[in-house]
Formats: C-alpha cells, sequence, structure tokens
C-alpha cells in the first residue's frame, strides 16, 4: 500500500511537470505574438504621417482615447494589431491554464491514476457532513452539492493546488442528470467515484488547435496591415 502511494506520488509529480510544460508552452507563444504584434503596430504607426494620434496624447487621458479610436478609422488593420498584441497576455493566459488542466486530467487517465483523486472526494464530503450531518438528506439537486463541494476544496490549504484544480475542474464537468438525489438509498461518494472514472477515461488528449489557428489569423492581421499601412 505505501510503496503504491509512493508510486502514485511520483506519478502525479510527473503529471504536474507535464501540466506546467503545457501551460509555459500555450504563454510562449502568447508572448511571441505580442511582442510581434505591438513592435510592427508601433513601427507601422511611427512609418504614417498622420499626426492626430501622437497630437491627441497631449490632450490627457480622454485625448489618447480618442486618439486610439481614431487609430481604426485612419489605420484600421494596424490598430487591431495592436489592439490584439496588447490583449494577447491575457487571452494566452486562459488558453495557457486550460490546457494546463486538460494534460494534467489527460495525463490522470494515461497514468491510471483517477484513485488517487477519489479518496479526496471523500474527504471532503466527510468535512460537510462533520458540520451538517444531514446535508445529503436535504439536498434535492447535484448544483447544491457541487457548489458545497467546491467551497470546502478552496477552504483545503493541505491538497496540492494541480490535484485540487483538477478535481475542481472535473466536479464542474460532469454530469449527474441521471442522479436521483431524492432516494434515501443514494450513495453520493460511489456516484462520484463511477462518474469520476467515467468522464476522465472519455477525456481525450489535448492539442494546440484553438492556439494555431488564433496563430493564423494573427499572421493575416500582421500581413493586411502591412498591404494597407498608410505611409
Amino acid at each position: 500500500m505505501k510503496e503504491e502511494l509512493l508510486s502514485n506520488i511520483k506519478i502525479f509529480a510527473k503529471i504536474s511537470g507535464k501540466a506546467s510544460l503545457a501551460w509555459i508552452k500555450v504563454a510562449l507563444i502568447g508572448a511571441v505574438i505580442m511582442i510581434v504584434d505591438l513592435v510592427i503596430a508601433i513601427i507601422l504607426l511611427g512609418d504614417n504621417t498622420g499626426g492626430g494620434f501622437p497630437a491627441s496624447g497631449h490632450a490627457g487621458i480622454l485625448g489618447a482615447v480618442a486618439g486610439f479610436f481614431l487609430l481604426f478609422v485612419v489605420e484600421f488593420w494596424t490598430a487591431l494589431l495592436l489592439t490584439v498584441g496588447i490583449l494577447a497576455p491575457v487571452l494566452f493566459i486562459v488558453l495557457a491554464n486550460k490546457n494546463a488542466i486538460a494534460s494534467a486530467v489527460y495525463n490522470v487517465w494515461k497514468y491510471k491514476i483517477a484513485d488517487f483523486i477519489e479518496p479526496k472526494i471523500d474527504v471532503y464530503i466527510d468535512k460537510i457532513l462533520q458540520k451538517q450531518p444531514d446535508f445529503l438528506r436535504n439536498i434535492t439537486d447535484w448544483s447544491v452539492v457541487k457548489v458545497k463541494l467546491l467551497d470546502t476544496i478552496n477552504n483545503d490549504y493541505q491538497t496540492p493546488k494541480l490535484q485540487k484544480r483538477i478535481i475542481k475542474f472535473v466536479l464542474k464537468k460532469i454530469r449527474m442528470d441521471d442522479v436521483n438525489f431524492k432516494d434515501p438509498n443514494t450513495n453520493l461518494n460511489s456516484i462520484l467515484s463511477l462518474k469520476i472514472k467515467q468522464f476522465i477515461a472519455g477525456f481525450t488528449e489535448p492539442d494546440l488547435k484553438l492556439v494555431w489557428i488564433i496563430v493564423g489569423i494573427d499572421i493575416v492581421l500582421i500581413i493586411l496591415a502591412f498591404v494597407f499601412n498608410h505611409k
């Protein structure tokens, strides 16, 4: 038992490493897009002979905002490229987070350590019942249980963050429409265990298709900014 636990811990450390690499990969792509877009946009705007935007910068915040919107009239594609460059960090951090958690869930299935996650659900349910012994008898809807479980997970400061994120991700994704919570014989622990296994087993390997689509769109945007730049 102890050897199995140590083995699971080592595997989970490997999963954490792969999730981190998945995050870094997407974040680096986003950083490159941000830098390239901003540099090209600034160069193209510097080549523009119009003085509306620089002059508006001296009119304070309102002038700068007005000048920024003016850019979309004078240099639409360059202004759009500049906007994408500014927003790229936010977009790619969101995508990096999703890619990291998807990588972790997939590798939990790949290395067959779903059993390393399920006992934590039992612990969280027990914590809820310690505070509210009649909680499970009074529920009629899965959303109530889910909110309570997520709140309990958020207040758990001992479990590794990645493990908590995986559990929260799975709890948000599994469907419990076929479970009758009004039935007194409903065993929530066993049902959740089964649902978690089914969800993880059906989780496909994540890819970067969406990321590469965004990169392709950005390349097209760069080309359009050059083609329609008014010098």
